[in-house]
């Protein structure tokens, strides 16, 4: 193994691993980082499917906890922020774990620092990348991976994943919604607008990017990279961490009592949300599902319990900004037979 210089970036590539350590190990390696302590770059992917909560989420809200056990699916929070994540064996995790003086101040300078070099491996790659609203990653203007960060303790940590595939059936099951409308919404936005490295570069290994990926990251930072591996007090603190993260104290943080309501606003990518809203109009409750783009709604859905007719109303609320919806709803006339 080479000799690591003082100003060498540590590699930790875990490979393919146990679920729990893709989170515990840099959750460990962040709490226990000192200025003396080496940053680290975190290479990995999870042998089995699970979810993973930002840390200002509430759980109940955004997750169908039934589905989820249905499924299989562990459940843990991270302890930076972000929306929830679906994860499988078919992405590829880096997480960077630098402490906070070796860093800009400015958290978002820290992210163009960071994600530079996933940006580059896109280029390679022969992909048209860009960074966009400080810590998304796109291809011709759709997502391709997740990015969180924060901090723990004195370490910066920015996390984020290559999607070379996914499952875009399981994570639109696991959400809370809080009616069809808005799940359906949601599902076509969450096809259209996130996209693949395989989709657009062909049958690539995950093995040839990773190597890829270091090398830029070695260019992005002006430092040398050198494997090591996790001491002894970070193995014992990630093995202490995956109970706390995976823990039902730990997943309800953020909830009300453990009972959260369905979810009314869910981001799916740079400027694209779904938004749920209910209003009443001469005692007829209307719910409404909206995928609203950069401010303006781009589609509605408009629900009654006793009526239809909604479809003209739908088409033109297209083009609003969401916050007008309710002014220009009106009741619906009853078909006539």
């Amino acid at each position: 193994m080479p000799k690591r210089d003082v100003d060498d970036v540590r590699l930790l590539n875990l490979g393919p691993t146990a679920a729990w350590r893709t989170q515990a190990v840099y959750h460990a390696t962040a709490e226990l980082m000192t200025a003396d302590t080496p940053d680290t770059i975190i290479l990995c992917q999870p042998l089995t499917p699970y979810l993973c909560l930002g840390y200002h989420q509430d759980c109940d809200s955004v997750l169908d906890r039934e589905e989820c056990e249905r499924r299989a699916l562990q459940v843990v929070r991270r302890r930076v922020g972000g929306g929830l994540t679906y994860l499988d064996a078919n992405q590829l995790f880096y997480q960077c774990v630098f402490h906070h003086a070796r860093l800009p101040v400015k958290f978002e300078d820290v992210y163009a620092r960071m994600l530079a070099a996933p940006v580059k491996t896109l280029h390679r790659l022969g992909l048209s990348a860009d960074l966009v609203e400080v810590n998304e990653i796109e291809v011709e203007g759709l997502r391709i991976a997740g990015v969180g960060g924060g901090r723990i303790g004195e370490a910066c940590v920015v996390v984020g994943n290559i999607l070379f595939d996914f499952d875009y059936a399981a994570m639109t099951a696991v959400w809370n919604a809080p009616w069809a409308s808005f799940r359906e919404l949601a599902s076509a936005a969450l096809r259209e607008r996130i996209t693949t490295l395989w989709r657009h570069a062909g049958p690539v290994t995950i093995e040839a990017v990773q190597w890829i990926l270091l090398e830029e990251f070695e260019k992005a930072l002006g430092r040398k990279i050198v494997r090591g591996k996790p001491t002894r007090e970070e193995t014992r603190r990630a093995r202490a961490l995956a109970k706390l993260i995976g823990s039902e104290r730990f997943l309800q943080r953020h909830s009300d009592n453990g009972v959260g309501r369905a979810m009314r606003s869910l981001k799916i990518s740079a400027g694209v949300f779904i938004c749920a809203a209910e209003t009443e109009i001469n005692a007829e409750r209307v719910r409404a599902s909206f995928r609203v783009d950069d401010g303006l709604i781009a589609a509605a859905r408009l629900d009654s319990e006793s009526r239809g007719g909604w479809e003209k109303q739908e088409r033109e609320l297209v083009g609003m900004e969401i916050e007008q919806w309710r002014s220009l709803l009106r009741v619906p006339a009853r078909a006539t037979v």
